[in-house]
C-alpha cells in the first residue's frame, strides 16, 4: 500500500467546484469558458493553469485503475492525465506542456528534453474520448515555472521522467510481470513533471502523498480536500472547476 495522508477537511473546497457542460459544449469550449472566469478573478494575472483529463481508451483505463491505491475506497480515479498550459488564461492555440504516454507525434528522442513534450488542447477536444475534465488555477506565476522548465529538461539526475515513461509503458502495455509503478514510488510522468515544476516555487501540489508517487488523482484530491492545509500554511488554495460523467468500478 502507498503511504497516503488523509485530509482533515469535513467538506470539499468551495474554491474547486462542479461546472457542468452546457448542451452541445465540447471540451475546448468548456475549458475556454472556465479559463475566462478564472483569469478574470482578482489576483489571477500571470498565474499558472493546469487541465486534467479522464479518458476511456485502454491506456487511460489502466492509468485510472492504477491510481485506485490513492483513493480511500480503492475505486479507479476519474483522471488519467494532467497538462500545464503555456498561456496564463485563455488562448486561441491552446498550447501546453505535458508528458503523455501516447503523444500525437510520437516520442521522438525523449532523453533530449527529459520526456517533456509540447502539445495542444486539441488532442483532448473529444468529450466522448475524454468525458472527465477539470481546470485549475495555481497561486504560482507561470513565468517562474517557465524558468524552471529549462533546467528540468536538462537535469534527469534529479527527476528522470524518461525512466518513468518506460516503467509506465511497461505497466500499461502489460509487459512481462510489470506491476503498478505507484507501489514502487514511481509517479505517473505527466503529474511528476508538473509537480516538480510547482515545487520549485515552494507550493506543495500533492500534500496527501508522503512519497514522490505523484499522479493526477493526488492533484485532484489536493484541489478538492486540502484547502485547510494551504490556508494554514498561508498559501492560497487551488481554484478551479470540474466536470465528471464517466465512472469506473
Amino acid at each position: 500500500m502507498l503511504n497516503v495522508l488523509t485530509s482533515k477537511a469535513k467538506d470539499p473546497s468551495e474554491q474547486f467546484v462542479a461546472e457542468k457542460r452546457r448542451k452541445g459544449e465540447g471540451n475546448l469550449d468548456w475549458l475556454a469558458r472556465n479559463l475566462e472566469t478564472l483569469a478574470g478573478e482578482e489576483g489571477a494575472k500571470g498565474s499558472a493553469y493546469l487541465a486534467l483529463f479522464g479518458g476511456k481508451e485502454k491506456a487511460d483505463f489502466r492509468l485510472r485503475v492504477a491510481q485506485g491505491h490513492i483513493r480511500h475506497d480503492m475505486s479507479p480515479s476519474h483522471f488519467s492525465h494532467v497538462v500545464l498550459l503555456r498561456a496564463s488564461g485563455p488562448s486561441k492555440g491552446g498550447s501546453l506542456w505535458e508528458i503523455s504516454l501516447e503523444p500525437d507525434g510520437g516520442f521522438g528522442y525523449p532523453p533530449s528534453d527529459n520526456g517533456v513534450q509540447a502539445g495542444s488542447l486539441k488532442s483532448y477536444e473529444s468529450a466522448n474520448q475524454y468525458p472527465n475534465l477539470a481546470v485549475m488555477r495555481l497561486p504560482v506565476k507561470l513565468r517562474e515555472l517557465q524558468r524552471t522548465l529549462k533546467d528540468f529538461k536538462k537535469q534527469r539526475a534529479d527527476q528522470d521522467c524518461v525512466e518513468l515513461i518506460l516503467v509506465w509503458l511497461a505497466y500499461v502495455w502489460g509487459v512481462g510481470r510489470a506491476s503498478n509503478p505507484l507501489l514502487d514510488g514511481k509517479g505517473i510522468p505527466s503529474a511528476t513533471f508538473i509537480e516538480a515544476l510547482v515545487a520549485s516555487s515552494g507550493y506543495d501540489l500533492t500534500p496527501g502523498l508522503a512519497s514522490r508517487s505523484s499522479c493526477p488523482e493526488a492533484i485532484w484530491q489536493a484541489a478538492k480536500w486540502w484547502q485547510d492545509f494551504y490556508t494554514a500554511d498561508q498559501r492560497e488554495p487551488i481554484r478551479g472547476m470540474w466536470h465528471l460523467q464517466h465512472f469506473l468500478g
